[in-house]
């Protein structure tokens, strides 16, 4: 997904915006100062529940700071449904079962089955899922209701 490679320079910017360093950012996530450096390194991606803290710290959308859309949009922190079962009322909102999912590539059954089990979904996965569903990844994971 070439849009996950803006991730570091989104993180960047809206960091470089509020004048924090990464040591600030850790503290402000409770999270250690290297996580967030190799953020901005791009060595690593953020988890789920990482990726939801920094986008309600900076009061944006999960998609602007994935890089899946340009512009900045204001999302306000709420709390979160289980993943998986956002996921099936997604599923049955768009009309597709498991298998048409698993078929189309978007996914594979075994992380189907590590989400249903509490597993969270990696940042990558999403992505694939809210193209696959032609979402947001704010509503994807229950940020937004659009």
């Amino acid at each position: 997904m070439v849009y996950l490679s803006k991730f570091p320079s989104r993180l960047s910017e809206l960091m470089e915006e509020k004048e924090w360093k990464s040591e600030e950012v850790s503290q402000k996530l409770g999270i250690a100062g290297s996580a967030v450096r190799a953020w901005l390194r791009g060595e690593k991606l953020p988890s789920l529940k990482n990726i939801v803290l920094l986008a309600d710290l900076f009061g944006c959308s999960l998609d602007f700071l994935a890089g899946r859309k340009e512009n900045f949009e204001e999302v306000a922190a709420r709390p979160l449904p289980a993943f998986y079962g956002r996921l099936r009322e997604l599923m049955k909102e768009r009309g597709v079962n498991r298998y048409a999912l698993t078929r189309s590539g978007a996914v594979n059954d075994s992380r189907i089955t590590r989400w249903a089990k509490g597993e969270s979904p990696s940042l990558p996965s999403l992505c694939v899922l809210a193209d696959s569903l032609n979402i947001s990844l704010d509503y994807l994971v229950g940020r937004t209701d659009y």
